[in-house]
């Protein structure tokens, strides 16, 4: 079929397209778009993204004409040569306003807006289709185009149609579009631009308009892993359908998605068990359906009101399996979530408009079942027996925004307020048959293991989580070159008693001349929330409701000593009583440039330092001096506290738009380095005595990464798209693979040794797509002029994942066996024996490695 002519020459004319807005960027469906010249006037109506488009267009001067009800009518002329006009901004004022059009021929609608940085990447339904996406996942993708040092202890913000969230719990094909680091500075968000997604849901449409897509790819393409002797299974089918329309009258639109997946991959167990190397490949088949429905209702042009319902189902078996986890460590794992949002746009006079937004959340997962036995985990080697996981968690949220804008003049006054409640209802009766622990293989020869670990009690927990938060934003446009945005914003957590958390926020744009040039900065402070992870592990681990035993040198099998019983001291998990909202202040500086219509190059340099961030510490670690616990009632006290700090510099260079007329996409490098003194909120040191040695490269620091994602359209309807990934290796830890401080943690390191000192390798990662269009026109709609006709197109695509082959190594051990436990070293080198766990998923050969590191 690829061969195949294409079926139809393209239109004389170019194409007059853009989007007719409100005041707040809202799009405006159903308005009237007149293009005359003359006495020949064509006309149409926005879409339900208040989109419209005119095709074969010819060169000349044009009147070009919008007008819906509630807004006052605008006329403009515009002028047409041999390139489209894309991408037209027209923004209406309401009728009782004065009269008030901006137009503008690029993505941009201004270019010193606060809104429109160049350096933000942008991605809208179509290109989430054409670009070669594994199962739909578009999680993955956009998670490259943000930064890492600015995604916190939470990880990446999720904003789904105004509601935060650290999940994308929407199918991709429900996705219209997505905003990464619009607007870094506003105080209506949490989080700063490159830390945030701004994901907007699809709407229903004027006319019916739906679509089907079968996905399908099996492991007969695939090349062997490097990792395997042979080529795993793997079998993926993915049904996905679509369908949109009016419901009942021109004032109500309905939209529904959903998808079905069934993966039946496997994954690959490369250990080392006393019997020799283990190699197997262990199916791990997963199910897995979405759905989404959404209604919008248009009153009068100035009421709105949508409702959403979506549900995920997802059922995935031999969890955790694979790497040095024997296939007896595969659990089960089973999750719902439903998500319910309603929202009302009320614009309450000419210069007035309000949002109100409710949602609610419910989650139920279960993992893993009772565990017959004790885990045995030989370090770098083998984890073998059941699975100690064991847990159900049900939580539930409940979310209510208000944000008001006003406008007048040249100034948008934004204010808001949001709150939220979360229910949590955790059972987690995890390792309650215990876990052995061996340095290496030669100690699980021995039969001498170096701790063992049990929880016991009540593993059951209740708590409740309340958030609040307010904001006011105010931008100004003091001069047609000069744009300033002040922002202040508050935010509020239950599970913390410091509550001095003001961020202020401001930014500034100026584009001198013509506008092609625009310079850019900005700073602002932006706070963090403490997991909630962290309040259930203080409130489950707590040696009261559970228990955590933990006995060091343990027998073995039986840790007790042939069934005698051992009072030992219970260990717990707290959160520092001082604790605090860890904060990042970040600032930046960057000089944006139009190098043709929708096309922009931007050059940024930012600096971001992070205060009073989240880690663990052991307390009650044995003192240095005299090997005693301060508290000698308890084992080990992991608190959680706000001690670790950050501080990252990045230089990024982004392209977005076209070259030439077929080509389009996004690319951007960075160069940046970032060092911290912490791996997470539950990372403990290797000396809890020395924390100066934690100071190093940041687990995510890849001084080099560089990403893009475009499309090329090819002649005879035929379409390449690519997803091209490079970056250069993060660090990892040397380790001594022992407890020589006896902490229970076999986390320390050669003495001189600090936190991540070397490099593992970089990864290279190319998937493409070839697409060709057919264009159709069914029977029923023959009889239509060719104006009216919807397009109908049928499209076949083939996929290449790591098309070029390239094995991407994800984890490294760098555990030194031979070290000398009083010196750390053996001579003056250290032999490291490197195993390596791949990322893509193609890769051609097994690598084992022996490196030399003489410059410790």
């Amino acid at each position: 079929m690829l061969l195949l002519p294409a079926s139809s020459a393209a239109q004389a004319g170019v194409t007059v397209s853009g989007i007719v807005e409100d005041q707040s960027r809202a799009a405006i469906p159903g308005a009237q778009v007149s293009l005359v010249q003359g006495e020949n006037a064509r006309t149409t109506s926005t879409d339900e993204h208040g989109r419209f488009m005119f095709t074969g267009v010819g060169p000349g001067k044009y009147k070009l004409g919008a007008a819906a009800h509630s807004f006052q009518p605008q006329e403009l002329e515009i002028g047409i040569g041999a390139q489209s006009l894309e991408s037209l901004k027209l923004r209406l004022k309401i009728s009782a306003q004065a009269t008030q059009v901006t137009v503008s021929a690029d993505s941009l609608d201004d270019s010193a807006d606060a809104e429109s940085n160049a350096d933000s990447v942008k991605f809208d339904d179509d290109l989430f289709r054409q670009l070669p996406v594994p199962a739909r996942d578009v999680l993955p993708l956009i998670t490259k185009f943000v930064s890492p040092a600015a995604l916190g202890t939470e990880g990446l913000s999720i904003v789904t149609d105004g509601i935060e969230g650290n999940q994308l719990d929407v199918p991709a094909s429900a996705i219209r579009k997505v905003n990464i680091n619009r607007n870094p500075y506003s105080a209506e968000f949490r989080r700063p631009g490159k830390g945030r997604v701004e994901v907007t849901t699809q709407r229903g449409r004027r006319k019916f308009h739906g679509s089907l897509a079968v996905f399908a790819r099996n492991s007969v393409f695939d090349a062997r892993n490097a990792f395997a002797q042979s080529t795993p299974d793997l079998d993926r089918r993915m049904v996905v359908a679509t369908l949109g329309g009016p419901l009942g009258g021109k004032r109500s639109l309905f939209f529904l998605t959903g998808e079905h997946l069934t993966n039946n991959e496997s994954e690959i167990v490369n250990a080392i068990t006393p019997a020799g190397p283990f190699r197997a490949i262990v199916p791990s088949p997963q199910r897995r359906d979405r759905f989404l429905a959404r209604i919008d209702l248009r009153q009068m042009g100035i009421h709105y009101v949508s409702a959403s319902y979506g549900i995920t189902d997802d059922d995935r078996r031999n969890r955790n399996v694979g790497d040095f986890n024997l296939p007896e460590q595969g659990i089960r794992e089973r999750s719902r979530q439903h998500r319910l949002l309603l929202t009302e746009r009320a614009i309450l006079s000419a210069n007035l408009i309000n949002d109100l937004r409710f949602a609610f959340k419910s989650e139920d997962a279960i993992s893993g079942n009772p565990a017959p036995g004790p885990t045995i985990v030989v370090a770098d080697a083998f984890t073998g027996g059941p699975s100690p996981t064991f847990s159900h968690d049900g939580r539930k949220s409940f979310d209510a925004l208000d944000s008001v804008s006003y406008v007048r003049g040249r100034q948008t006054f934004r204010f808001g307020v949001q709150s939220r409640v979360r229910l949590n209802h955790a059972i987690d009766a995890s390792n309650f048959n215990g876990t052995f622990q061996f340095a290496s293989l030669q100690n699980f020869a021995a039969a001498t293991p170096f701790v063992y670990q049990a929880n016991q009690g009540r593993p059951d927990a209740r708590f409740s989580v309340y958030d609040a938060s307010g904001f006011v934003q105010d931008d100004i446009r003091v001069s047609p070159q000069l744009s300033l945005a002040c922002g202040l914003r508050y935010d509020w957590q239950s599970s913390i008693d410091k509550r001095k958390n003001l961020a202020p926020r401001f930014g500034f744009a100026f584009a001198p001349g013509k506008h092609k040039t625009v310079l850019r900065s900005g700073i602002g402070i932006f706070y963090e929330d403490l997991p909630t992870a962290a309040t259930l592990r203080s409130l489950l681990i707590d040696g009261v409701r559970t228990r955590e035993v933990v006995i060091s040198n343990p027998s073995f099998p039986d840790p007790f000593q042939g069934g005698q019983v051992i009072l030992t001291p219970p260990s717990v998990i707290r959160v520092a009583p001082d604790i605090r909202s860890p904060y990042i202040v970040q600032t930046s500086l960057g000089v944006e440039r139009e190098l043709s219509s929708r096309t922009w190059l931007s050059l940024e340099y930012s600096f971001l330092r992070g205060l009073h961030l989240f880690r663990s510490r052991n307390v009650n670690a044995p003192e240095p001096e005299t090997g005693l616990r301060p508290a000698a009632g308890f084992l080990n006290i992991n608190q959680v506290e706000s001690g670790a700090s950050l501080r990252s510099h990045a230089l990024g260079v982004t392209f977005r738009g076209r070259a030439g007329k077929h080509l389009r996409g996004i690319a951007q490098y960075t160069l940046s380095r970032s060092f911290n003194d912490t791996s997470g909120a539950f990372s403990l040191p290797a000396d809890n005595f020395n924390l100066r040695a934690e100071w190093g490269r940041a687990d995510f620091n890849q001084t080099h990464r560089f990403n893009f994602a475009g499309t090329l359209e090819l002649p005879r309807g035929l379409r390449l798209a690519s997803v091209l990934s490079l970056a250069s290796g993060a660090p990892f830890n040397i380790t001594t693979g022992f407890d020589d401080n006896h902490d229970t943690v076999a986390n320390d390191r050669p003495p001189g040794v600090t936190r991540n000192t070397e490099l593992r390798p970089g990864t290279v990662d190319l998937d493409v797509r070839l697409t060709k269009t057919f264009k159709l026109a069914p029977p029923f709609l023959g009889g239509q002029p060719p104006a009216k006709r919807e397009s109908h197109n049928l499209e076949f695509s083939v996929d290449a994942f790591n098309a070029i082959n390239h094995t991407n190594f994800a984890h490294i051990v760098g555990t030194n066996p031979r070290a000398d436990r009083t010196t750390g070293l053996t001579g003056d080198s250290l032999r490291l024996r490197v195993f390596v766990v791949k990322t893509g998923p193609n890769p051609p050969r097994r690598r084992e490695a022996t490196k030399t590191l003489s410059h410790f």
